[in-house]
């Protein structure tokens, strides 16, 4: 099929004029509509949304998934991390789905400060959750939208260079953070991920933000709702400011922030020092 959104970030993307911070505007859009139109490729809504996304604005996809697949989800996703230790393995041949606990030690071997527990799944192993049987569908949506090919990555492991990444992550009550940081955008120009909890129902304090023109925090939370999708372009700076810090933080509770994240990774078999990773981002 051809891709009239790869023709239009081709003509508007470099790396001078990557957006770096968030405009100040969010368009709220159900999920629905956004898949029918970037299906139907009019070239008015290719030339808007990619000019819409260039400029540094943010975008809420609206009932992306339902609130009890979710909810469901992210039980039976606790359930699995209580029964196996937290460990770590790089994306090589063969790599198994793993959980990891991020602690503030753990913290120290990543290129940001961050607090979570977070939950990978790749598409070579079994699937146990049949997570890429209902979460593709969206992700090709995206992927067409940001100028690839539907099924781009799908087939790949990670000898190829670039895979295919379901993330699902606890930022856990009581200082669950991510430090200001800008995501790779050489195989994903969007950065997009799907809430799993409701601030204000499920934690209270501390989440998602993104920074404005003036270097102000802007909390975009108060919009989010569980099944929504929040999208930016890969470079607009943003973290998770530490979530309802004044409680007692338990790995072993299902309590803060939950987030299903879809990424098209680097695999590390380039090496380190060439691989494209996000980095973490000062300010005065």
């Amino acid at each position: 099929m051809i891709n009239k959104f790869k023709k239009k970030w081709n003509e508007i993307e470099k790396l001078e004029t990557l957006p770096r911070r968030y405009s100040g505007k969010t368009i709220i859009m159900d999920f629905e509509e956004l898949k029918r139109k970037v299906i139907a490729q009019e070239n008015k809504f290719v030339e808007s949304i990619v000019n819409s996304f260039y400029l540094g604005n943010a975008y809420i996809f609206k009932n992306s998934y339902s609130k009890e697949f979710l909810i469901r989800l992210r039980e039976q996703i606790h359930e699995y991390g209580k029964k196996s230790p937290s460990t770590y393995f790089k994306m090589l041949e063969n790599s198994p789905d793993y959980h990891r606990i991020i602690d503030q030690e753990v913290s120290k071997l990543y290129p940001y400060d961050v607090i979570k527990h977070s939950y990978f799944f790749y598409n070579w192993n079994n699937d146990p959750f049949k997570l890429f049987q209902i979460i593709y569908p969206k992700w090709r949506i995206f992927k067409f939208l940001s100028g690839y090919q539907m099924n781009e990555y799908e087939n790949n492991t990670p000898r190829d260079g670039v895979i295919d990444r379901i993330q699902i992550v606890n930022y856990p009550a009581g200082g669950g953070m991510l430090e200001l940081h800008s995501d790779p955008y050489k195989f994903q120009k969007l950065a997009f991920g799907c809430m799993m909890t409701k601030k204000g129902d499920d934690y209270h304090e501390g989440g998602f933000y993104v920074l404005d023109q003036n270097d102000k925090k802007i909390d975009i939370e108060e919009d989010l709702d569980i099944g929504d999708y929040a999208v930016t372009f890969c470079t607009v700076v943003h973290g998770v400011d530490p979530v309802d810090p004044n409680i007692s933080l338990d790995w072993n509770s299902i309590r803060g922030r939950w987030f299903l994240s879809t990424f098209s990774n680097e695999s590390n078999y380039t090496s380190d020092e060439k691989r494209h990773t996000a980095y973490s981002v000062k300010i005065n």
